[in-house]
């Protein structure tokens, strides 16, 4: 974990053509340094790698920094498969540097970090000479301050010690995807401590459906699934076979130790399925397979199955779980339950299309307490991105009001106002409102857009130009926004 993200190793350059876009990536070396190149529509766009994120062992993804803002680059490197482009942008049919990375992005690839704006995607001081540092000991741990002054076992977390489900929240904090989590009132990712519950902090939940394609991060599931887990009465967890203190071993070590695990419970084997020589588990029971939403990624299925045995897609939800259902993982306290599964419902069904899904979550959302529906942010964002295109514009905007009292230092509601009060006709509010998101957050280019869009339909060009140009001082080598500038 202690290489989880840092400066870019030097490793092949390499080039990369992008079907969809028809644009070229590249990365190169200068004096030492990694840049990460796109030419695009006779344009290029060149940026210096701040970070790399990633170990090594799968594969990287890059960060270049503009500013105090993290950008994702289209360019990654996988294991055995070089460069290819990144997770998320293989369809788009133009690529630039625009994707952010926040405060929630980076935790479970990063230390402590500090963001100082409202949305997480501003950094702040960061805790290591102003890098951005990998995890260290008291992501499993909690903090250390009192054990680096008086070393002991009483001062400091020891996962192991721990059964159950507090055991498990440590792994599951960052190993744990799910189809989302939720955050419950007031918390955010870095407040959980190993000990706690997860669910004191956030809930992942799982969209139960017929015939789904394992994600990339679906280990915790799997194992949970799995006979043998749930045959151990909580005896075979992730520490079982994982190591966090050790060096990444050969595979063929690790194969072994893996076989000592099955021996301590499965010393006597079936010769007539076992054939002689046979002296590893993984390849029949826990083989390689592909994972549907990252290219050139293949992960270890934990569901320690029969050869040919057929699949299933429970977790420890319960295997009877109906299809098109959504799930926690293990449920909130009791106050927050009806909020966070809309919430996860909303934003499942939102992304997987599912409009009866998405009103019946609308539905619950609206009958929680008034005061919540008027507070609470996360309820109030959801509200928003379900009422901005299609409510009565009276609605959106009144939730996008309440939202910016809620947080008037947000960009994001800032804009989301601002998007209301267009679509309601009331251009001049909608204008400060997209100004005052440039104001608070100069890298969120949907602001400068759509109020370049604005201007343009009053007849105002040379005001919409200059909006443009206003985001290219930001960052000159944006795509997207040069193209825009084009006469």
């Amino acid at each position: 974990m202690g290489r989880s993200i840092g400066p870019p190793e030097t490793i092949a350059a390499g080039r990369v053509t992008h079907q969809a876009s028809q644009s070229v990536l590249s990365a190169e070396y200068r004096q030492g340094r990694m840049f990460h190149v796109l030419a695009e529509r006779g344009l290029t766009a060149e940026y210096e790698v701040a970070y790399q994120i990633g170990s090594g062992t799968k594969g990287r993804t890059y960060a270049v920094q503009v500013g105090r803002y993290l950008l994702e680059s289209p360019l990654s490197w996988y294991a055995g498969s070089a460069w290819d482009v990144s997770p998320g942008f293989e369809s788009l049919p133009l690529l630039d540097f625009d994707r952010p990375i926040t405060a929630n992005c980076l935790f479970c690839h990063a230390g402590r970090v500090k963001f100082d704006d409202a949305d997480g995607r501003r950094l702040g001081v960061a805790v290591d000479g102003g890098r951005v540092p990998a995890i260290t000991c008291e992501r499993c741990h909690g903090d250390g301050a009192a054990h680096a002054r008086r070393p002991s076992s009483k001062n400091i977390v020891n996962p192991a010690a721990l059964s159950g489900a507090a055991r498990d929240s440590v792994c599951e904090q960052c190993h744990l995807e799910g189809d989302t989590r939720i955050l419950n009132p007031g918390k955010s990712l870095g407040d959980y401590r190993p000990g706690e519950l997860l669910e004191q902090t956030v809930v992942t939940y799982l969209f139960h459906q017929e015939n789904a394609a394992k994600r990339a991060v679906s280990q915790v599931e799997e194992l949970a699934e799995s006979q043998c887990a749930r045959g151990s009465n909580g005896k075979l967890w992730c520490g079982s076979c994982h190591h966090p203190h050790e060096p990444a071993i050969r595979s063929a070590q690790h194969a072994s130790r893996i076989t000592q695990v099955c021996n301590s419970c499965h010393a006597v084997l079936s010769k007539a399925v076992h054939p002689a020589g046979q002296h590893e588990c993984i390849s029949c029971h826990m083989p390689a397979r592909p994972a549907n939403n990252i290219a050139h990624l293949a992960v270890t299925d934990h569901r320690i199955r029969r050869p040919k045995a057929a699949g299933s897609s429970g977790s420890n939800a319960g295997s009877n779980a109906a299809f098109h259902t959504v799930v926690a993982w293990r449920e909130p306290p009791a106050e927050f339950r009806g909020r966070d599964l809309a919430l996860a419902q909303l934003q499942i069904a939102s992304n997987e299309k599912l409009p009866a899904m998405i009103r019946a979550s609308v539905k619950m959302l609206e009958a929680l307490p008034e005061t919540q529906q008027n507070s609470d942010p996360d309820v109030l964002s959801s509200l928003e991105v379900a009422f901005l295109a299609s409510s009565p514009p009276d609605r959106a905007v009144a939730l996008s009001r309440w939202a910016v009292e809620s947080m008037p230092n947000s960009a994001t509601f800032a804009l989301n106002y601002g998007l209301a009060l267009k679509r309601a006709g009331d251009l001049k509010p909608a204008e400060h409102e997209l100004l005052r998101a440039i104001e608070l957050d100069p890298s969120l280019a949907r602001s400068y857009a759509e109020l370049a869009v604005l201007y343009d339909g009053e007849g105002r060009q040379p005001e919409s130009m200059a909006i443009v140009n206003r985001f290219l001082k930001w960052n000159p080598q944006t795509i997207q926004f040069r193209l825009a500038s084009r006469p």
